[in-house]
């Protein structure tokens, strides 16, 4: 039994579902680590750089502030005054603070103890420069020398050696972080490996499953199919079996109308002929059993068409081409519908079922087209070609209808029964036509494949 094709679209989708949601996750986790390690990578270059530029002008600014001190105590006519050096080295005091205030947003001054050391001498170091800027002009000199000598000029060194720790501690920091960085990467790459192996051993698991299933679905198809053709088969057997026995039957009864009813119906003609003669001289009687024969003569006109309906014994005896002109000129003188019938001269005659299946044919075209055509005319072509006969019927009716109030619609089981018989002879049937352009009908046979009843 085949499984419905829903719950194997379900499974195929489900499957593929997975997959796709283990690639995305992976792809999410990639994207989120990547940007997750360029943050870190940037922050940490960030707090490297403006560690190295604070600790520059760290150095910088206590060099400057040293100059201004020797310009002062040397005593050029160039030289600031005590108020505009005072201003200066508060100015360089000002944007040293600044620089510790920017470098602590970006970092916690992890250094811990070095940075404080370094702030208290820094805080010593501007104080002792001020106090030695404030000094009067009669005390510079020797006390000013000393007090260079003792107090700036050492935390000066002190903090040029601190600035250089530091540094040294912010390389080793930074080294540190790019290492665990590029650990984090290596983790990262690690699990979305580890995530795509998944999804690869799962989507081969899914393949092989959907491949052997499928197989499996495919050997049943097959199997069907080959089911469905032996039915095929044998319904077309049948069908022509039926067709056959049909003929058979038809031709049975015919020929019983025409010999037994049709051969009764003239003896009592005949009886009614003499009773006619015998009762001459009573008017009366006379025209009683005449009026008899006349029903008895419309009785035997009629079982002898019922009986070329049924089957012409002339398709036996003179072939197609006759008995379709025959047939044309009686269906003419029953709908009213005009017929003309255009053949190209056959040499022999066509093998018998070939016969019987073109008449059947257009015997049933006909009928539909007196029934639900509507049309005023009907053409019938019938050519040999060197191996296959063409009969094609067209009417100039109202073509094909969407309605089903047509019977001759594709789907009419009269021309179901033309397309039965066709087929069984190995031919083609086709039909086509527009509303109001009429509609044409064309069979084509195999003439090597007819043979006899």
């Amino acid at each position: 039994m085949v499984r419905p094709p829903t719950s194997i679209k379900a499974a195929l989708l489900g499957g593929f579902l997975v997959i796709f949601t283990v690639w995305l996750a992976s792809l999410y986790y990639l994207t989120e680590r990547l940007t997750e390690s360029q943050v870190q990578n940037a922050a940490i270059h960030a707090r490297y750089a403006k560690g190295l530029e604070l600790l520059f002008a760290v150095r910088s600014q206590v060099l400057l502030g040293s100059i201004y001190l020797r310009d002062a105590l040397i005593g050029s006519g160039q030289s600031p005054t005590a108020a505009a050096l005072r201003d200066q080295l508060r100015g360089l005091q000002r944007e040293m603070n600044q620089e510790l205030e920017e470098y602590r947003k970006i970092d916690s001054l992890a250094e811990g103890a070095r940075w404080a050391r370094l702030e208290d001498e820094l805080r010593d170091y501007w104080a002792a420069a001020l106090r030695l800027v404030t000094l009067d002009a009669g005390e510079r000199g020797a006390t000013a020398q000393s007090r260079l000598e003792t107090e700036v000029i050492p935390r000066r060194d002190v903090i040029v050696g601190l600035s250089d720790e530091i540094r040294q501690v912010i390389a080793g920091a930074f080294s540190r972080e790019q290492e665990e960085l590029a650990m984090a990467n290596r983790q990262a790459h690690r699990r979305i490996w580890n995530t795509t192996v998944l999804a690869v051993v799962l989507g081969v698991v899914i393949a092989t499953l959907s491949t052997w299933y499928v197989g499996r679905l495919e050997g049943a198809i097959q199997e069907n199919h080959a089911e469905v053709l032996r039915n095929r088969e044998e319904l077309k057997q049948l069908s022509g079996r039926l067709a056959r026995a049909q003929e058979d039957e038809r031709r049975t009864i015919a020929r019983e109308l025409h010999d037994e009813i049709g051969q009764a119906l003239t003896a009592v003609d005949v009886e009614l002929a003499v009773a006619e003669t015998a009762v001459q001289a009573d008017g009366r009687a006379a025209s009683a059993v005449n009026e008899a024969r006349t029903v008895t003569h419309r009785a035997l006109g009629a079982v002898r068409d019922l009986s070329q309906l049924l089957r012409p014994s002339m398709l036996d005896d003179f072939g197609l081409p006759d008995t379709l002109k025959w047939y044309l000129r009686k269906f003419a003188d029953r709908t009213g519908v005009r017929t003309e019938f255009i053949q190209e001269p056959l040499a022999d005659r066509l093998p018998v079922d070939v016969e019987v299946c073109v008449y059947r044919a257009i015997q049933e075209a006909l009928t539909n087209v007196s029934r639900h055509a509507r049309a005023q005319m009907c053409r019938i072509f019938m050519q040999r070609l060197p191996s296959s006969l063409v009969v094609t019927v067209e009417d100039d009716g109202i073509g094909l209808q969407k309605d089903a109030d047509r019977g001759g619609s594709p789907s009419g089981m009269g021309l179901v029964g033309i397309r039965e018989r066709v087929a069984d002879l190995g031919g083609t049937f086709r039909i086509e036509g527009r509303a109001g352009k009429g509609t044409r009908l064309t069979i084509e046979l195999p003439l090597e494949l007819g043979g006899g009843a």
